[in-house]
């Protein structure tokens, strides 16, 4: 001790170090911590609440602590390292508090990873403390992160006021560069007039993924990766259940809209049969994959059956939402899209504060879709005035039967085609894993917006000169295949680097590294992804629909079989390549079918500046990456720049179609108009 004037300093020589451990034999379950401190000394005990234990009073032993130790800490996060030789508790001396998460992952002696990181429940401890359950001796690395519900909350909602104002600068841009009352050429109005109703499906997309922000922290990989299963499963059921059929409404009603009524009634009708015969399949292997008849046992089946109910109401509102597409009124079914988007956003919130799960957000789907069923009703009855006859028209059935058939079985194989790898890694490798690789997937589905967009702006255009000109034709489908690779090389080099930063954002430390991992390699298949996406269009303009559907069989069986062979000795990596592999696949069946109709692309002569450039780029940005992901992109960005303006990557005739749908302010810049 320490005494100076009117001061005497103490020092405690029983001081408890910051974390320690010791033996799960010490568990001692207690009613009262006051009483029982008297019988029992922390420093040798662990008290917990008595529903919390794991040992009766008769098995207490007194343990020997040993001292952790405490690798990093901040204000919201401390990393421990604990060595143990048998089960026993981490006690962190830190006060206890909702909203502390705990993450453990064993290492070897040089602290390098020896699995993935797993979340452990934290048990209140010594009337105050924190303490978690290591169950087998090694070396672990355990991070205990504040994360409570109330921030993300906080973070959501900031992230939706985020893509308001990201809408309104998108407005403000278009409003800059496209002059409503100009004379635009044909290329410049057909992009315009593709890109002005996409805004508020873009605007929706934007709410999705600030959600999954939000949800994939609160359910953790395991949960999200049930919800992922889950999402694919009746997705599958949607589709066979849909047929075709909003395709078939817009397109007869379009033609003929006195008989909007009448065609509205039997593709409802016709909708309740089909997805009565989807149900079978989708309940049978709910059944095999549960073993039981109780398929409410389940959190994945339930969740099925539950999205299935909403999916009822959501395929009868698709088909109203055809009846505005007819009648070129496409906006207001957007419209309510956007309502009932936040409206399933602020459900989805309280349903996971209720500690309901992605059973839950299931749930939510229900009430989403019946709300936007009956808002379109109501809006379908005050705009058209909707004539019979009302009556079954069994030619009808049987002929939109007919002719939807290929629509619907496309739309299916090319669904298995990208998703079927999440159904079959939740069956070989469990939920954890598929929540993993599926937050790898979102981020592939959002970069994904490009090419849909492009495709439905490209598709009218290259059907019409198909017609005309298929030299023509076959000179704008080389444009289009060296836009898209002129972006998805440079985005997923850089998505590459900054994929640990990425899945961080999105899943929080959970989801890391085998997030990270599965994004850094699927994201490599955009690039085949794309030119599919592009080449797809272009055979259905050729005539040649029918000929996808050997396609995507052959593309369906490959993806299937690798990833039979694969998955379970690679996990998420053989699922990543093997999507990579099938897109190549696709490409290159699709390329054979292709030169029936029109001349060879010449796909080396069209892509190797592109492809060279890139190359370039992305060795500079792994250099730059060994001081910062973001170093690296800055480096790399400029170099493909460079590279692509020095190879001369567009011809003459290309610089002349691209400088009549870009904006002239540009075009000018980028020396592709005077």
């Amino acid at each position: 001790a320490w005494e100076g004037e009117g001061v005497r300093i103490y020092e405690n020589l029983a001081v408890m170090p910051r974390a320690y451990t010791i033996a799960r034999t010490a568990t001692a379950p207690v009613a009262d911590f006051q009483e029982a401190v008297a019988q029992y000394d922390p420093r040798q005990y662990v008290l917990v609440e008595a529903t919390a234990g794991t040992a009766t009073a008769t098995d207490v032993q007194s343990g020997q602590p040993q001292p952790a130790e405490v690798l990093a800490r901040g204000n919201i996060e401390l990393i421990a390292l604990a060595e143990i030789v048998e089960p026993s508790w981490l006690i962190l001396n830190d006060t206890y508090a909702p909203g502390w998460r705990a993450f453990v992952r064993p290492v070897d002696t040089a602290g390098e990873p020896l699995a993935d990181e797993q979340e452990l429940p934290i048990t209140l401890v010594n009337g105050n403390f924190r303490g978690v359950q290591l169950n087998d001796s090694g070396r672990y690395e355990v991070r205990f992160r504040y994360s409570p519900t109330s921030f993300l909350v906080g973070g959501l909602t900031s992230l939706m006021g985020a893509v308001i104002l990201l809408l309104g600068m998108i407005v403000w841009l278009w409003r800059r560069f496209f002059d409503p009352n100009a004379q635009l050429s044909g290329a410049r109005s057909v992009a315009k007039n593709s890109l002005a109703p996409m805004m508020l499906n873009l605007f929706n997309r934007g709410i999705d993924f600030a959600f999954a922000l939000f949800y994939l922290r609160v359910l953790g990989p395991a949960e999200a990766g049930g919800y992922a299963t889950a999402i694919v499963i009746a997705g599958i059921y949607d589709i066979i259940a849909n047929f075709g059929l909003n395709t078939y409404l817009i397109r007869e009603v379009s033609r003929d809209k006195s008989r909007a009524g009448h065609f509205l009634l039997n593709t409802n009708l016709l909708r309740i049969g089909t997805g009565l015969l989807a149900a079978a399949p989708v309940l049978l292997y709910l059944w095999v994959r549960d073993g039981s008849l109780n398929l409410l046992a389940d959190d994945i089946s339930l969740a099925v059956l539950l999205l299935m109910v909403g999916m009822i109401f959501s395929g009868m509102g698709q088909l109203l939402a055809g009846l505005f597409y007819a009648y070129e009124q496409a906006e207001r079914p957007a419209v309510v899209t956007t309502i009932t988007t936040i409206m399933k956003v602020g459900l989805g919130v309280v349903a996971l504060l209720l500690g309901q799960g992605f059973v839950g957000l299931a749930t939510v789907s229900i009430l989403v879709n019946l709300v936007t069923l009956l808002i379109l009703i109501l809006l379908a009855w005050r705009h058209f005035a909707l004539k019979g006859p009302w009556r079954i028209d069994w030619p009808l059935q049987r002929r939109m039967l007919r002719d939807s058939y290929p629509l619907m079985i496309n739309h299916l194989l090319a669904t298995a085609f990208f998703q079927i790898d999440i159904v079959m890694m939740e069956q070989i490798n469990g939920e954890t894993i598929t929540g993993w690789y599926s937050s790898a997937y979102k981020w592939v589905n959002a970069f994904n917006v490009i090419p849909s967009f492009f495709t439905f702006a490209l598709f009218p255009i290259i059907s019409r000169q198909v017609q005309e000109s298929v030299a023509e034709a076959r000179q704008t489908f080389q444009l289009s295949l060296k836009l898209m690779i002129l972006i998805s090389l440079p985005l997923a080099a850089a998505t590459m680097l900054a994929a640990p930063f990425l899945i961080g954002v999105l899943g929080g430390p959970e989801f890391l590294p085998a997030g990270a991992i599965s994004l850094q390699i699927v994201i490599w298949s955009i690039p085949f992804g794309w030119l599919n996406s592009v080449t797809n269009y272009v055979l259905i303009a050729l005539g040649l629909e029918r000929i996808e559907t050997r396609a995507f069989i052959a593309g369906v069986l490959f993806n299937i079989i690798g990833n039979a062979i694969f998955l379970a000795r690679y996990s998420y990596v053989a699922a990543a390549v093997t999507t990579i592999l099938s897109e190549i696949v696709l490409l290159a069946i699709f390329n054979y079918y292709l030169r029936r109709k029109m001349p060879a692309v010449g796909w080396v002569r069209l892509l190797y500046r592109p492809v060279l450039a890139a190359s370039s780029a992305t060795a500079v940005m792994l250099l730059g990456a060994q001081l910062h992901w973001l170093l690296g992109i800055a480096l790399g960005l400029p170099i493909y720049a460079a590279g692509l303006w020095l190879l001369g990557v567009f011809n003459a005739t290309e610089q002349s179609i691209l400088a009549q749908v870009l904006p002239h302010r540009l075009a000018v810049r980028l020396g592709m108009s005077g």
